[in-house]
This record gives structure tokens, sequence and C-alpha cells, in this order.
């Protein structure tokens, strides 16, 4: 019965908190877009990558870059605010001892 209990706690919050993150989710896009992402892309418009582009034979590093550093600064915190907070609480729901 208290493994019952424990999964209703742990079904009920991880279905509330991300019903409550895809709410939250469209102001982190804006937050994001506005203060981070435009903030730091005005680097991949500089002239070295057009000519490390052809120094590698067309490859377009400043594009790869500029997805590494998009993935780094938007998904990576996104998803980390998303599924860290659910570990840490089902960790706390699955390994106490206390009978509720």
């Amino acid at each position: 019965m208290h493994k019952i209990n424990k999964f209703f706690k742990s079904f009920f919050f991880i279905s509330i908190w991300l019903i409550l993150f895809a709410s939250i989710e469209k102001y982190w896009n804006l937050f994001h877009w506005e203060y981070i992402f435009l903030k730091g892309r005005y680097i991949f418009d500089y002239e070295v990558w057009f000519t490390l582009k052809n120094i590698f034979f067309g490859l377009d590093i400043g594009y790869f870059v500029e997805e590494i550093f998009r993935f780094l600064s938007y998904e990576l915190p996104k998803e980390s605010f998303k599924f860290i907070p659910i570990y840490f609480y089902l960790k706390h729901i699955w390994l106490s001892q206390k009978n509720n």
C-alpha cells in the first residue's frame, strides 16, 4: 500500500509539473530569443567564419558552432529546469523511510 501511495504522489507531481512547465515554456522562448540568443548571435556574423568556410573546403564551421551555442543556451537549461526537479522530488519520495 505504501508503494501505491508513493506512485500516486509521483504521478500527480510529474503531471502537474509538466503542465505548469508547458505554460511557462513560451516565456522561456521569448526570454532566450531576446536576451541570450540575439545578444550572442552577432559573433557568427563576422567575416572570419566565411574565411574558415573557404579554408575547410566549404564546411561551414560557423553554422555548427552556432547550433552548439543554441543547444547549450536554450535546450540544455530548458530541459534541466524541466527534469531536475522531477528527479530530486522522486528521489525524495522513493528514498524516504517515513510511513505516510
